[in-house]
């Protein structure tokens, strides 16, 4: 899978280079939804299924964004400094945006 991740990554951003790849499993709760954050007991399992990502650090401040699950709307790009919500703009990448804003709101703190 991680060759795969690759190389559609080199053939979408037409780059190559020094790509990282991660998985983050997905998770079933089989008892105690909602109820493990609030101190109560779970049981939890991670999953085969889960979300892919690859990416690559750029000399600029943008970000660029593309979901196998979206193809359809293409590359969303965005400035790092300009992280804002805009549900008709970016969709799904609202997500991952607000994640990296708050990371580096945090990172600023420090």
């Amino acid at each position: 899978m991680k060759e795969k991740l690759i190389t559609d990554f080199e053939k979408i951003f037409n780059t190559s280079g020094n790509i990282k790849c991660f998985f983050a499993p997905g998770r079933v709760n089989l008892i105690g939804e909602h109820t493990d954050y609030n101190g109560g007991h779970v049981f939890p399992c991670a999953l085969t299924i889960g979300t892919y990502m690859a990416v690559r650090k750029r000399a600029d401040r943008k970000l660029r964004f593309y979901s196998m699950n979206f193809e359809n709307q293409g590359i969303h790009a965005v400035p790092l400094d300009e992280l804002e919500y805009d549900k008709e703009e970016y969709d799904w990448a609202n997500y991952p945006m607000g994640v990296i804003d708050v990371l580096n709101s945090d990172a600023e703190r420090v």
